[in-house]
């Protein structure tokens, strides 16, 4: 009976989330374009499949996903706490790595986009490639972010820091991978991965001492979202340098 009102409630939310993008599309092409819509009948089935799709991926988010990353935080939390040593948070921070690694792999918006970059550089950009990178820029942020909470760390001091070292990664990237190295923040930070961070790190707030959720578990999102941009233009720039050395090496065998 529980699950079933939890479907009703995340179909209606469902619904309530996509009118308004519906009725927009809706004014356009009959208000504007005063068309008809193209296969209006597959456009409709798709978004019944949409609806569907989406309802059931919220149910499944919000009752395994979400109360398991929160449980697991507050369990890894409590025991370092315990152990009175900075060596005893290394479990919630390699827990922080995993979780930013593995959310991001399966990030819907992440795997379209992917496969959209592999078709647009023509197969030079690798699907699996560009998502791994960019998973290991949301483990890196989380981490920094992880490390911030049980530190103390002002948040704006380890954001100036970051953000400054993003503006002198993109001086020395090649100009073709910046537009999508910062997007990929966004792209990244989508449906899996958002819930995920902020029941993370509102747990881990919460139980460490002296700590509040609202000022300490807030700020791991942004820094997911930096830390993609950054590993993007990291990797760019260390396949042109490996691509460089091939290149001298060829010369100096010719």
């Amino acid at each position: 009976m529980e699950l079933l009102r939890q479907l009703g409630a995340y179909t209606i939310g469902t619904l309530t989330d996509l009118a308004p993008i519906a009725v927009l599309f809706g004014m356009f092409q009959y208000g504007v374009l005063r068309r008809p819509v193209p296969e209006l009948g597959r456009v409709l089935v798709g978004l019944v499949y949409v609806v569907i799709g989406l309802t059931l991926f919220r149910t499944g988010l919000h009752g395994s996903l979400i109360p398991l990353g929160e449980s697991m935080a507050r369990q890894l939390a409590t025991r370092s706490t315990l152990e009175h040593s900075f060596a005893a948070f290394a479990p919630i921070v390699a827990f922080a790595a995993a979780i930013g690694f593995a959310a991001t792999l399966i990030e819907p918006t992440l795997i379209a986009v992917a496969d959209r970059v592999r078709d647009l550089s023509g197969g030079t950009v690798q699907p699996w490639t560009l998502r791994i990178v960019i998973a290991l820029g949301v483990a890196g942020g989380l981490v920094l972010g992880t490390v911030r909470i049980i530190l103390g760390i002002p948040f704006e001091l380890l954001l100036a820091g970051v953000a400054s070292l993003l503006a002198l990664v993109v001086l020395g990237a090649p100009r073709v991978v910046v537009p999508l190295a910062l997007d990929s923040g966004g792209i990244a930070t989508s449906v899996v991965t958002v819930p995920l961070i902020a029941a993370y790190g509102i747990a881990l707030a919460e139980t460490l001492p002296g700590r509040t959720a609202l000022l300490d578990g807030f700020g791991l999102i942004i820094l997911a979202l930096l830390g993609p941009a950054i590993a993007l233009l990291l990797f760019a720039q260390g396949y042109r340098m490996y691509q460089n050395w091939l290149r001298r090496g060829e010369n100096r065998a010719v």
